[in-house]
């Protein structure tokens, strides 16, 4: 289970619901086991999905801390059952719905059967355009529920070639689920913001800052920076990616001989310079661990000649 992929619609990624760590992490091994391809075999509100106490274990617990799982399990099922999601629609509709509609908790089985809604379905199922994947290991050393969902908004945010974000604090207020929660600025900064950042950080590819803007006494949006791990070394001393270093790469001669037939590369990309440092900017970005021909500081060495 632990390579599943999880896959959801950009709509349900920018959705508002409150869930403990627990649920989200039974919710999200149940989706791990959909095939999300507009090819795959189609998927209704009869489909069960079986999560075992065996796999939950493997995947979020720690030996140590795996004394109530049965516990967290069955109280995690009965919760995720009465969990409501909100999914903006086109113009001023919404969408009030349920994740699930029936949670089977078998003790004796060790395992937690589930299926979902029916009107949550089409936001998980025959995905085309506009979503997001990631593995299911990605999340297992995250522990705030904050931490997932921030994670689940920078990889919908890369994917869309943004390394940067700002949102109002209402609007993100709105989609960690914390609207009517940390009122007070100081509160949210602590609990929710900084408690996510340093839980991606510590365990997962990506660096994540954050940048507050003040109007008068109060603070009004925050703007999230970040990036993967392994361009670390074009990194500012303030730790943030350097964007000089990145549009300097992609113009070097050797840049583009090593990866001028890069498999990401449209067709434009591999006939016309500027869509080749264009596009070969962002796939740098998204996909550093691809370029590895050479390290990637080299490229901004001084060419000798002579």
């Amino acid at each position: 289970m632990e390579n599943n992929i999880v896959a959801q619609s950009n709509d349900l990624i920018l959705a508002t619901y409150s869930m403990s760590t627990k649920e989200k992490q039974l919710l999200l091994s149940c989706i791990s086991q959909i095939d999300s391809r507009p090819d795959a075999s189609k998927i209704n509100k009869q489909t069960k999905f079986v999560v075992t106490v065996e796999q939950i274990r493997n995947v979020f617990y720690k030996s140590n801390y795996d004394r109530n799982l049965y516990r967290d399990l069955r109280d995690a099922s009965r919760r995720l059952f009465n969990r409501e999601v909100t999914i903006k629609l086109d113009g001023r509709k919404e969408l009030l719905t349920r994740f699930v509609s029936g949670v089977l908790f078998d003790p004796d089985e060790a395992k937690v059967t589930v299926t979902f809604a029916e009107d949550i379905l089409p936001y998980l199922t025959q995905l085309k355009a506009n979503f997001t994947k990631y593995k299911l290991i990605e999340i297992s050393e995250l522990i705030s529920t904050h931490a997932i969902r921030l994670y689940e908004l920078i990889v919908c945010w890369t994917g869309q070639y943004q390394y940067s974000k700002t949102m109002d604090l209402d609007d993100f207020r709105y989609v960690m689920g914390v609207s009517g929660k940390y009122k007070q600025f100081g509160q949210l900064k602590e609990y929710v913001v900084n408690k996510a950042i340093e839980e991606i950080n510590d365990n997962t590819v990506y660096k994540v800052s954050v940048e507050y803007r003040k109007v008068g006494r109060s603070y009004v949006s925050l703007t999230f920076k970040f990036h993967k791990k392994a361009l670390a070394r074009l990194e500012e001393k303030d730790g943030k990616l350097s964007d000089e270093k990145v549009d300097s790469i992609v113009r070097t001669e050797q840049f583009v001989a090593d990866y001028n037939n890069y498999h990401r590369l449209s067709y434009n990309g591999k006939m016309n310079t500027d869509s080749f440092r264009r596009e070969m900017k962002d796939y740098l970005r998204t996909y550093p661990d691809e370029f590895a021909k050479r390290p990637l500081e080299d490229y901004l060495k001084p060419i000798k000649r002579g």
